[in-house]
């Protein structure tokens, strides 16, 4: 397997794994998620590639997942918290079709190490409750829960555009 940075004419595929993952949103909070055609658009695709905060992983020369990140530092203004240099994964995604071969644990191992390198002080991400196969990749690769967050659906009619 190869990890790199995507070139340009990968954004299809690259947006199409995209899809599959919003999918799963979709059929977990229908109520938050509409079905697209297009996850990742041309222009934001574009962006990450020149950010250098995207990179695939391939197997024989075929894109399999993908990993968007950024790095954000944390300053406070009164001196109540700590400074940190967080990485922040943005979203994750391996084709269900290579799921379960360690692709999820090496992009995630990859972009350790350049947090590592631009001296980072922690990793975070957030994920869907439901997602107990990437919760379990998480936790396999030593990541713990930070916080929780509540939700109430409420029984107001949904407005669409």
């Amino acid at each position: 397997m190869i990890i790199r940075i995507p070139n340009i004419n990968e954004h299809e595929i690259v947006n199409n794994l995209a899809v599959q993952v919003h999918e799963l949103h979709v059929g977990w909070r229908p109520d938050l998620f509409n079905s697209v055609d297009e996850v990742i658009t041309l222009d934001e695709f574009t962006e990450l590639i020149q950010n250098k905060e995207i990179y695939v992983s391939v197997i024989d020369n075929k894109v399999v997942g993908y990993i968007v990140f950024c790095i954000v530092e944390k300053i406070s203004q009164n001196n109540k918290f700590r400074y940190r240099k967080q990485l922040n994964v943005d979203a994750m995604c391996v084709d269900e079709n290579y799921r379960g071969k360690g692709i999820g644990t090496a992009l995630l191992n990859f972009i350790e190490k350049i947090a590592v390198n631009n001296e980072c002080t922690d990793m975070y991400l957030t994920v869907n409750k439901e997602n107990v196969g990437a919760i379990k990749i998480y936790e396999n690769f030593g990541m713990r829960v930070k916080n929780i967050a509540y939700s109430k659906r409420l029984k107001n009619k949904i407005k669409t555009k």
